[in-house]
């Protein structure tokens, strides 16, 4: 029997195995340094509530391209979700919400596959002083400074061989919880650890299915494996991977980029293209076994934000985190442009 090529993508293996660090610049040194205080939740959603819960947020400002996940923490605090809209390259329409606020609202920004705000969002931070603002941060392992004053919200097991983990950073924050996190939460990152290369999914992807499936917005504590490997793994050798990884595929995926940066300062969750049917493309890479994810189809906000939509069914994200260097790249390179030779590339 043929033995399968390796797998690239998906779910990453436990990184609490690392060895300590020697310098004070780990991933959780850099995300809370000079910040202020810090707390720690099971998951996002859940950090999210309680932070809107804790600040009596009545409404919050979401942008229209947004996780459905995301969206049950807001539902969760008992907050009114108020959308603003985007265009096709994810640049907000900040206008339409100097616009509308309203006493007790809060506005949510996402650094999208890891690229920080636009500087809009600084100027509206600066005019409107007492406005919170929370800065979603779970595709984002290194995007820069950020907008002054705003709370930071992290999700590791995104960008990391975690298992779980919702931060938030920055200052008046909720108070920590203290319910128990859920149980068997590793399972899917040991197990994939022990398949080095990926040519066995069978033995893994299920498990992170089905925990993936059993997180929910309740207020959960985050795992102490996840904070040990937080302050284990360094968070340069990591970014500078990844923006590597960037500069290979932008080399080639002109035609298919959702930004055409060559080189990013940021370090990206992953490369984003924009085809005709994302998933298409998403089946072409899996028969490749490149497991491609889609930031975000099904998104939950109203239809009347067409180019969101829009945009949700064409955008896949092409992996490019730091198990992986040159040749993995490549190999993606070839499997999308075999993809182009039967699929027509981007159109307006």
């Amino acid at each position: 029997m043929e033995t399968p090529p390796k797998g690239i993508g998906s779910v990453i293996p436990a990184a609490d195995r690392a060895s300590p660090s020697s310098c004070a610049a780990t991933v959780w040194s850099a995300w809370t340094a000079g910040q202020g205080d810090n707390r720690a939740f099971a998951t996002a959603r859940a950090a999210l509530a309680a932070l809107l819960v804790a600040r009596r947020v009545q409404r919050l400002w979401l942008p229209a391209y947004v996780c459905r996940a995301l969206v049950e923490g807001v539902t969760r605090a008992g907050v009114e979700p108020i959308w603003y809209g985007v265009d096709d390259q994810l640049n907000c329409d900040v206008e339409s919400v100097r616009a509308g606020l309203a006493p007790d609202d809060a506005i949510l920004t996402i650094c999208w596959f890891g690229r920080p705000p636009e500087a809009k969002f600084q100027m509206l931070a600066s005019d409107f002083p007492s406005l919170l603002i929370i800065e979603d941060r779970a595709q984002a392992l290194d995007p820069g400074a950020g907008i002054p004053g705003a709370i930071r919200l992290y999700s590791p097991r995104k960008l990391l061989g975690v298992a779980d983990g919702g931060l938030l950073v920055g200052s008046d924050l909720p108070a920590s919880p203290t319910r128990p996190g859920l149980p068997d939460l590793w399972t899917a990152n040991d197990r994939r650890r022990a398949d080095v290369e990926g040519r066995d999914p069978d033995t893994w992807f299920p498990d992170y299915r089905a925990r993936e499936t059993a997180f929910d917005a309740e207020p959960r504590c985050c795992s102490d494996r996840t904070l040990a490997a937080l302050d284990r793994v360094e968070i340069h050798p990591e970014a500078d991977a990844r923006r590597r990884n960037w500069e290979s595929l932008a080399a080639h995926l002109v035609p298919f980029a959702l930004w055409p940066d060559p080189a990013p300062q940021f370090a990206p969750l992953a490369f984003p293209v924009v085809v005709p049917n994302a998933a298409d493309l998403v089946a072409h890479l899996a028969d490749r076994r490149i497991w491609a994810a889609r930031h975000w189809e099904n998104l939950p906000s109203p239809s009347r934000f067409d180019a969101a939509h829009r945009l949700s069914g064409r955008c896949v994200s092409l992996p490019l985190d730091g198990r992986y260097g040159r040749p993995e790249m490549m190999r993606i390179v070839d499997a999308v442009l075999e993809f182009a030779g039967t699929s027509a590339l981007r159109t307006a």
